[in-house]
């Protein structure tokens, strides 16, 4: 979707006061050509996962003090800086890990605790999604970054989030920053190459595999119960 990653890009670019980089992946794209941003190429399909870390991999001679992952189901609705703020509370709140913005509620999502709640300040939370989720670099270098087996995307951020509670640090959502996301638009554009039901099975099934081999049959339990208080719900 080479007209919603220019669109992306060209928010950052602009509204930006913070220093940044962009790395912009085409992933094997072979219905319409690659976004004129792109600066990191994959000739062979690798999903959503390797992907972005072949984004990373693209980072290595750089020290940055976070990433950002964005997916081109996002759209930034405000003609302001997204990045600073989020930026400047990481720095400021130590214990804080990853940081997203609030999704608008026009937004479709089957996370519904990132939806906005009007509050205008960031709230801490239980799980971030990779819809426009922001990590401190050191931390999540520390991690490994994302387990490479989740090929479709899904469970990464579940388990990044669940490792993140369990070292008791923190996770927030920022509702100075929106964003809204449409679920399943690439599908809807036919620029997917496969249903989007048929990413559903692919997708849940690789997760529970995986999940379930790493952390145990309760692995969902693990994921969206534990160390969790009533003030992350």
């Amino acid at each position: 979707m080479p007209e919603r990653a220019d669109a992306l890009s060209e928010h950052l670019l602009k509204y930006s006061k913070w220093p940044l980089d962009v790395y912009l992946i085409d992933n094997g794209s072979d219905i319409k050509p690659p976004s004129k941003y792109t600066n990191v190429f994959i000739k062979k399909n690798v999903q959503t996962c390797n992907g972005w870390l072949e984004g990373l991999k693209a980072t290595k001679n750089k020290k940055y003090f976070a990433y950002m992952f964005l997916i081109t189901s996002t759209n930034f609705v405000e003609e302001k800086d997204p990045i600073t703020p989020m930026v400047k509370f990481l720095i400021k709140t130590p214990n804080a890990v990853g940081i997203h913005p609030a999704l608008t509620k026009e937004s479709t999502t089957y996370w519904t605790h990132l939806i906005t709640r009007d509050t205008k300040k960031p709230r801490e939370t239980w799980m971030i999604d990779n819809i426009a989720s922001m990590f401190r670099a050191d931390w999540f270098d520390k991690i490994g970054w994302f387990d490479p087996e989740l090929v479709y995307a899904w469970g990464i951020d579940l388990e990044t989030c669940y490792l993140a509670r369990k070292n008791h640090l923190s996770l927030w959502i920022d509702e100075r920053v929106n964003v809204t996301k449409i679920t399943n638009i690439g599908y809807k554009m036919k620029r997917m190459n496969m249903s989007a039901g048929d990413r559903v099975t692919l997708a849940d099934r690789n997760m529970r595999d995986i999940l379930k081999r790493k952390y145990g049959e309760d692995y969902w339990d693990k994921m969206t119960k534990h160390h969790i208080s009533k003030e992350m719900l």
